[in-house]
């Protein structure tokens, strides 16, 4: 099959390094604009009643982080409008695919945009949408905040990334994997201290 017709979860991880290289970015400021301007987009797209909760995740969600520059956003949607086939439509009609990925159990959908398989460089987004009570996605918010309010271990983060991009920038996988020790240890400090606080 030709690699412009396949979907992005039938992409190899030998498909991806060719097309999607990682690199660490510098900051950008113009990240939180470009979340606010998809997030105006989204509301027009889909009823606001269906939208429980929006949030900006990710690296380019934390200010001074050098990142991918892909925009991550997660959306509660009503448990019974999972895998709503007029939802997805409607953001395939605004340029997203709708992706099915494994790892984060049954009621989970993810929508891509801008992974352009010519070789064209777009603005990337990741939509992560599920239920408020799907702790595993959502526990990327406490995640996002404890490195808010801790530049230094934000600092720590984006060397850890920037060394395994310089290792692994055709190897996705070994990438997100190389992350994923320091991102779950951050997560439980981030949570129990939440619990303390509250």
């Amino acid at each position: 099959m030709n690699i412009e017709n396949k979907k992005i979860e039938e992409l190899t991880i030998e498909e991806w390094g060719k097309l999607f290289p990682i690199k660490i970015h510098n900051y950008n400021l113009n990240w939180v604009s470009i979340f606010e301007n998809e997030k105006t987009l989204i509301y027009k797209t889909i009823p606001n009643d269906l939208i429980l909760k929006i949030d900006h995740i990710g690296s380019t969600s934390i200010p001074g982080l050098g990142s991918k520059g892909s925009i991550d956003i997660i959306i509660g949607i009503p448990k019974q409008k999972l895998f709503d086939q007029k939802i997805i439509n409607n953001f395939i009609k605004i340029g997203y695919e709708y992706c099915v990925q494994p790892g984060y159990g049954a009621e989970y959908m993810i929508f891509a945009k801008g992974f352009n398989r010519k070789g064209i460089e777009e603005q990337k987004f990741y939509i992560h949408m599920t239920t408020l009570d799907h702790t595993e996605i959502w526990d990327r918010v406490y995640f996002r905040d404890y490195l808010i309010d801790n530049p230094n271990v934000a600092k720590a983060y984006e060397e850890l990334k920037t060394n395994l991009a310089k290792k692994y920038s055709k190897d996705r996988r070994s990438f997100q994997k190389g992350k994923t020790d320091f991102v779950l240890s951050i997560t439980k400090k981030a949570k129990e201290e939440s619990v303390k606080l509250n």
